[in-house]
């Protein structure tokens, strides 16, 4: 007879209800796998119905309708973009070329000076110049290869009219959208968090606006500088600094060095100008334009932008760092209205001990 229990069988149940949790769950994961481009063109279209809204509101305020105002707002927007588009694309594009054809050459005058030699072996100089000369003669064709598929991407006229009438109708229906969610809550939870969703809205659209006329701002003022200096090509330089504006915080010292960079192919002096200008420009930037622009969203310091950049931009690239700044805003005053009530018990305890 042995001594040895039986191992005792414990049996494991996992309820129905569990289990169809677990598949929608998977469901919903593989949905938004294959639909990926579909959801971020409705994430693109909310987004821009959001920044758009606070001028829509303004307009129907002063007793505009709100389709009429809609209307008038996207009008206005394509109308500018149109401009912009007319006047720049041409010279731009030159440039460009131009530009790209003349790297190597101004890697070797920058590459030339004391200052450079001190710091760089001539072995790694030859490397990098050899290196330029291959971009230069590959660049032209593949930038034109590229822009044909952006241009037959983008220019889809099924995925501009939808991604534009999408946005729209959010702009149009976005307060029957918030009140028919409102419906499903608790009349408290309505009160405290309409006016949470409210400030949302204007945070992310005082950032993109704020944003876009700062790096507009930044863009000027390079290209002024640049042709009053003498340095080439200042219609690329004053577009590419516009568009480093856009991220938070690094784009524009990114932007600053490229700029000194090529205005040391022109001078010494020329650079040292340069660099003096995006120095006090920035200062401003920073301590007087960001303020005036920025006054009605929410304060965020910079160990906050500068990590929310880097995690926004391995998720969505570009797009996640020009956009990381508002949603940050956006979490910081979801998580401060959410922490209210237990910030005002901690207050009342430390007032009761004292």
């Amino acid at each position: 007879m042995s001594d040895r229990s039986t191992p005792e069988q414990v049996e494991l149940l996992v309820p129905v209800r569990t289990l169809l949790r677990l598949g929608l769950f998977g469901g919903f994961v593989v949905l938004v796998i294959v639909a990926l481009d579909v959801l971020l063109s409705i994430f693109v279209a909310v987004v821009l119905a959001i920044g758009l809204d606070p001028i829509v509101g303004a307009l129907v305020r002063r007793g505009w309708g709100r389709g009429r105002a809609a209307l008038a707002v996207f009008a206005g927007l394509f109308v500018a973009v149109a401009l912009i588009v007319l006047i720049t694309v041409g010279p731009l594009w030159d440039q460009v070329r131009e530009f790209v054809a003349a790297i190597p050459q101004y890697w070797q005058e920058i590459s030339s000076t004391d200052a450079f030699e001190t710091f760089v072996s001539s072995g790694t100089q030859e490397s990098v110049r050899s290196a330029l000369e291959d971009l230069a003669k590959g660049l032209p064709e593949a930038a034109s290869t590229l822009l044909g598929i952006a241009g037959g991407i983008f220019g889809s006229l099924l995925s501009l009219v939808t991604l534009t009438f999408l946005a729209l109708f959010l702009l149009i229906e976005r307060p029957a959208i918030t009140e028919s969610l409102f419906g499903f809550a608790r009349p408290e939870a309505e009160d405290r968090w309409h006016p949470v969703l409210e400030e949302s809205i204007g945070a992310v659209s005082s950032s993109l606006i704020g944003n876009l006329a700062i790096s507009v701002v930044a863009a000027t003022v390079a290209g002024l500088s640049a042709w009053a200096l003498g340095l080439p090509f200042p219609i690329v330089l004053a577009v590419m600094t516009g568009f480093l504006d856009l991220i938070p915080q690094v784009g524009a010292t990114v932007a600053g060095v490229i700029l000194v960079l090529v205005a040391l192919t022109v001078s010494t002096p020329a650079a040292i100008a340069m660099a003096i200008i995006q120095i006090v420009y920035q200062q401003l930037e920073n301590y007087v334009v960001y303020p005036v622009v920025y006054r009605r969203a929410v304060e965020l310091s910079p160990f906050t932008t500068i990590v929310a950049v880097l995690i926004a931009s391995s998720i969505l690239g570009l797009l996640g760092a020009i956009l990381a700044v508002p949603f940050a805003a956006v979490i910081k005053v979801v998580s401060r209205e959410a922490a209210r009530p237990r910030r005002e018990r901690m207050a009342a305890l430390r007032a009761s001990g004292a």
